[in-house]
């Protein structure tokens, strides 16, 4: 095999290589009410805002979730405290949602997906 047809297998091995890689969607800002608040059975938050048409995955009780702003176990715990003063007080919220596989906005999330949420903030008014 000659240079010129080497270097053009190669070039070509890698675009299709990556055009087969999937990114994950991060900085997603959805906001609303609380819906949905719950625990699943595999150790997860699960989440669902008025603002959003799905339940998504927001943390893993037991460890770290998510590769781009993890989420830790411990961070989990205190995210869900959050969740269940805010749902209590029916506190409206904007949540930052990063690790999304397949959603690309707070209306087009799969259900059950990976939607890590990186802030969650409780404000005054």
């Amino acid at each position: 095999m000659n240079k010129s047809k080497f270097i053009a297998m190669v070039i070509s091995l890698f675009f299709s290589v990556a055009a087969n890689v999937s990114q994950a969607t991060d900085g997603i800002i959805c906001s609303g009410t609380i819906s949905i608040l719950g625990l699943h059975t595999t150790d997860k938050v699960m989440l669902k805002l008025s603002g959003m048409n799905t339940v998504v995955q927001i943390c893993d009780l037991n460890k770290t979730l998510g590769s781009s702003n993890p989420v830790s176990a411990e961070q989990c715990k205190a995210a869900y405290s959050t969740l269940l003063t805010a749902y209590s007080l029916n506190k409206s919220l904007s949540i930052y949602f990063d690790n999304v596989g397949t959603g690309t906005s707070c209306s087009t999330f799969a259900g059950w997906e990976v939607a890590t949420a990186r802030w969650i903030p409780l404000t005054s008014d």
